[in-house]
């Protein structure tokens, strides 16, 4: 917080890669201690996704991973999203994964009928 305002400063992190899966998993990756990322790692991500796509969609290609799910807003990453880390303090990579959300086309006609 300002010494002026009870208005938390809210810090911009730089992720130092973005890319997009053909998929569309939209993935950040940061360098930096987990603790400054609201993370909970008993949630499952929002959206459609599998454990093999997260991994694959992050490239750490080690076995020791954890995935859990943004608690809050990140940095421009909505709440929900996955949070893919390696399980090493030596090395504080993490991958934020915006996983699609699973829409279906609905016509007029089918939507009358349900009405």
């Amino acid at each position: 917080m300002t010494s002026a305002t009870s208005t938390p400063i809210r810090i911009s992190h730089h992720a130092f890669i973005e890319w997009t899966t053909p998929s569309g998993l939209r993935v950040a990756y940061y360098a930096m201690p987990l603790d400054r990322i609201p993370c909970d790692f008993y949630a499952d991500p929002d959206g459609r996704w599998t454990y093999e796509e997260l991994v694959r969609a992050a490239r750490f290609f080690e076995s020791d991973i954890a995935i859990g799910a943004l608690a809050d807003d990140f940095n421009g990453h909505p709440a929900g999203s996955a949070v893919v880390t390696l399980n090493s303090a030596d090395r504080p990579y993490i991958a934020i994964i915006e996983c699609p959300v699973a829409y279906e086309y609905v016509d007029e006609r089918s939507a009358a009928r349900v009405a």
